[in-house]
């Protein structure tokens, strides 16, 4: 498979991007944590933290094309546990003009490459909302399982929703690999 896009680290100048999709309502009622009002500042701070930070159990990857440095969104691999060889993949988020395109699903494999052939996990899992059929359908067609619906989970919305929890272990990724031409 030939990307489109890419990873690279993220730059202070990203939080203003970051900040902004922050403010896009519709993408907030899709995602799993809790919406709040974030101001610039904080995540100019957020993004300081990580751009210099040396965490062990997350890493997160400004997403670009391949032919341009400018942000179009931003993905992470949270819970790294070296020991145990499992993580998870945190999500991600990407400009609304650009969605809906497949960048989506190119994101979600090469999370799966970084997280199988450089991490060396043996598991990666991920969580979408019930009613999010865009993603769900998305993290299935690259070869993730559902594991099963965790009912209530997650308050978002004035409501308890409940998630998927599904997950790709190595065998699958190296089936997905070939698959893919990754």
């Amino acid at each position: 498979m030939e990307f489109r896009i890419k990873f690279r680290p993220f730059k202070l100048e990203d939080a203003i991007f970051i900040n902004k999709l922050r403010q896009e309502e519709e993408m907030e009622q899709l995602i799993g944590g809790s919406k709040r009002p974030v101001s610039y500042e904080r995540d100019l701070k957020w993004v300081e933290q990580i751009i210099l930070g040396d965490s062990q159990t997350s890493i997160y990857f400004a997403i670009t094309f391949m032919d341009s440095d400018e942000i179009i969104g931003y993905a992470s691999i949270t819970d790294i546990d070296f020991r145990n060889g499992s993580c998870f993949w945190s999500g991600i988020k990407i400009d609304k003009t650009k969605s809906g395109k497949g960048v989506g699903t190119e994101v979600a494999l090469k999370i799966l490459k970084y997280a199988f052939e450089e991490l060396r996990m043996e598991r990666c899992t991920g969580e979408c909302l019930e009613n999010h059929e865009a993603v769900l359908r998305m993290l299935l067609k690259v070869g993730f399982k559902k594991e099963g619906l965790m009912r209530n989970r997650l308050y978002k919305n004035g409501k308890y929703n409940s998630q998927w929890l599904l997950s790709v272990i190595r065998e699958e990724y190296f089936e997905i690999k070939q698959n893919y031409g990754l």
